[in-house]
């Protein structure tokens, strides 16, 4: 008689959410994933609109907890209750696009057999108040998998651990497989999530053993708030900490250069960061852009030209996985930089011969 082989176990899914008066943004949310989960957890902190009735719809779990300005609090709670192998734990502003909420399952699937913990995944942050507009995009860790001493640290842009240690054998998915549109950023509410942020951050900095964990984020608020004194000093703590991962603190090489752009009597320390940023950044043809307009500012046109060839170069073969700020529009920008500083250079020999 022919054996059978058994059939593999299937793996669990679990997803996770907090959630406080979200019922709009959960029902798209769990529409994007309800057909990959075994198991849905819901962390209520306090809602008084319908978010609670909408989980319940989709079969939740719901369990409650009184709010005390800790994301990593809630959060820790919903992994307790979580009883999958692996976690998808995404905020309810967040959602699997139609493109791609199919291969939810296939991609952890594919984790577990290259042994593997947990997976980043394209985030595009987009305004829903104009028509979905794309504000930017970076990989964020939203699934993992579920083991022994997993939480979360941070009261703020929190960080998933396994005991004391940053979760390992962590890899990217390709945005082709698996990407997520956030919406709770959106312009018109960006202020105000800064304010409340910032507030978070300041206690958390006041308290943490690891500060250079929230210089970035700190950064990022008061850039936001149009404080750029303080912004500018904690992008330059986010690029000096030398614990700080280099791919997030590209973000604080964009804030510093974007201030120092604005004051001519700079040009130096731009020309310094730019340089800076492009050693740590080379792939990224944004910084390199940078660097091409510090030369022109002072006049090296020469070198300017080539610099900005240069970016349009990366530009062109990008292959990264670290979404860059550089798009079609600055690559048109930099063709007539280009044609610019070449018309410069030709004025000058000109000038020079007669």
């Amino acid at each position: 008689m022919k054996k059978i082989k058994p059939k593999s176990k299937k793996l669990k899914i679990s997803a996770c959410y907090i959630v406080k008066n979200s019922a709009d943004d959960l029902k798209i949310s769990l529409e994007s994933l309800k057909k990959s989960v075994d198991e849905i957890v819901v962390v209520d902190t306090g809602s008084t609109d319908s978010t609670a009735e909408v989980a319940k719809k989709f079969g939740a779990k719901i369990f409650y907890r009184e709010w005390d300005d800790d994301f990593s609090a809630p959060r820790n709670l919903a992994l307790e209750k979580a009883t999958g192998d692996w976690i998808i734990f995404l905020d309810a502003d967040e959602f699997f696009t139609n493109v791609t909420k199919k291969n939810i399952r296939a991609a952890i699937e594919r984790l577990e057999q290259f042994k593997q913990n947990g997976l980043l995944i394209h985030l595009v942050n987009v305004d829903k108040n104009v028509g979905n507009k794309i504000l930017d995009a970076h990989f964020v860790l939203r699934i993992f998998k579920n083991q022994k001493n997993l939480h979360y640290v941070g009261k703020i842009h929190e960080e998933i651990r396994v005991g004391e240690n940053l979760l390992s054998e962590v890899t990217f998915a390709p945005p082709n497989i698996l990407t997520i549109y956030h919406t709770g950023y959106s312009e018109s509410l960006n202020k105000a999530k800064a304010e409340r942020n910032l507030e978070l951050l300041l206690e958390e900095l006041a308290e943490t053993d690891e500060p250079q964990r929230i210089y970035g984020y700190i950064a990022e608020c008061y850039n936001g708030l149009d404080d750029f004194e303080n912004a500018e000093k904690f992008s330059l703590m986010d690029i000096e900490s030398s614990s700080k991962q280099k791919n997030f603190s590209a973000r604080s090489y964009r804030i510093i250069l974007s201030i120092l752009a604005k004051d001519l009597s700079r040009a130096d320390e731009r020309e310094k960061f730019a340089t800076l940023a492009v050693k740590d950044f080379p792939a990224f043809p944004e910084f390199t852009a940078e660097l091409a307009e510090c030369f022109a500012q002072r006049g090296d046109f020469e070198n300017a030209v080539d610099s900005m060839k240069k970016a349009l170069q990366k530009f062109k073969t990008y292959r990264e996985l670290e979404p860059m700020q550089f798009d079609e529009n600055l690559a048109k920008f930099a063709e007539s930089r280009i044609k610019l500083w070449l018309e410069k250079i030709n004025r000058r020999e000109k000038d020079a011969e007669n």
